[in-house]
């Protein structure tokens, strides 16, 4: 829907305002009068200055004025005017012909500029649609001081404003595309060294897993650039990689049987222990050939045999334990995972605790079938 918008009528609302500058030079506060005529902004902005105003010498009418400087300008033009009602109708005369102008800011601020040149200033109106009677406000009152202050962006209608407006919006869109077209190679070429240096990274990266003696397979960028194997002598490459949850070393392996933490020695000194009760029991060595005992010597290579199985057993014990330990930390990573899974989709720890026990009383279940 369209808004209507009437165009100010000069000789409508200057009147006012005219009959309120005289009242400046004998009070230190505006007119009541004054502050309906006024833009939301601007009203605030001259009953807070006003009512917190010491100077005698600066009157309200500089705050009609956002810059300071002409502000004070305007102050001495107001009181160097001699401001003369008409006798008949007690109203300020004004000029047969009052120029105005337009300016279309944004879409929701338009403005109009009465120049009033018999008083050396002119006056800013704001299109206030959403106050309690809608209408022009007064949004600044500025000094005047020829044609050479005007910029160029006010028009002589509000459909020729609306028009520039349009064009100014269009040919900004435009520059900003230019300016984005003219940046964008030097960004992408930026954009390539960041990545560049940041897959660089892993090139640098020593390429071996923790724990592993052996060297590790080269990475896939020097096989590339040197035109190495082929894809599967390259994967082939990685059976040497011993994983990192298996700590037996084959290069660190000792064929000689020291003190363990598994019980090694407890269990050679076992296999000793049966080795002789056997061998006290065994009709070879208690047999007596004319009343001498006959004994017969022990094969070295039962010695050995047994040093091989209790290194054997000890070996399976400690490749057990090893595996359990890396189970059990499996065990954890995976709850963990899943809990920080729920927690992340609203699943509370309460509820992820009941989901766990039942799922292991369903297990026990099962291994009840």
């Amino acid at each position: 829907m369209v808004e209507f918008i009437p165009l100010p009528d000069p000789r409508a609302l200057l009147p006012p305002l005219l009959a309120c500058l005289p009242t400046a030079f004998v009070s230190s506060q505006p007119p009541p009068a004054l502050l309906p005529l006024l833009s939301p902004i601007l009203r605030q902005r001259v009953q807070i200055f006003s009512s917190v105003s010491t100077s005698s010498t600066k009157s309200w009418i500089r705050l009609l004025c956002w810059d300071s400087e002409k502000g004070d300008r305007l102050q001495s033009l107001i009181d160097g005017a001699t401001f003369e009602p008409h006798p008949v109708s007690g109203e300020i005369e004004l000029p047969d012909d009052i120029p105005v102008t337009y300016k279309r800011v944004d879409e929701e601020t338009l403005q109009s500029r009465v120049l009033v040149p018999d008083y050396e200033f002119k006056v800013v109106y704001l299109w206030c649609p959403k106050e309690e009677s809608p209408g022009w406000r007064i949004a600044e009152v500025l000094p005047h001081q020829g044609l050479g202050e005007d910029d160029g962006t006010w028009s002589a209608s509000i459909g020729e404003a609306n028009a520039i407006a349009q064009e100014k919006l269009v040919d900004d869109a435009l520059k900003a595309a230019e300016k984005d077209d003219r940046t964008a190679p030097s960004q992408e070429g930026e954009d390539d060294e960041d990545d560049d240096d940041y897959w660089a990274r892993y090139d640098a990266t020593p390429g071996r897993t923790p724990s592993v003696k052996n060297p590790a397979p080269p990475t896939l960028t020097s096989m590339l650039q040197h035109q190495g194997p082929s894809e599967s002598s390259y994967f082939s490459q990685y059976d040497d990689v011993q994983p990192v949850m298996d700590s037996h070393d084959p290069d660190e392996e000792n064929p000689e049987l020291g003190p363990t933490s598994l019980g090694g020695d407890i269990l050679a000194e076992l296999a000793k222990r049966n080795e002789e009760n056997e061998d006290s029991a065994s009709p070879e060595t208690t047999n007596q050939t004319n009343g001498a005992p006959l004994s017969h010597p022990r094969p070295e290579s039962a010695t050995s045999s047994n040093s091989e199985a209790v290194s054997r057993l000890e070996q399976e014990a400690e490749n057990q334990s090893t595996y359990e330990i890396g189970v059990k930390q499996h065990i954890g990573s995976n709850i963990k995972s899943l809990f920080r899974l729920a927690k992340a989709t609203g699943i509370s720890r309460a509820d992820f605790q009941s989901l766990v026990k039942t799922e292991l009383d369903l297990l026990n279940l099962s291994d009840d079938d």
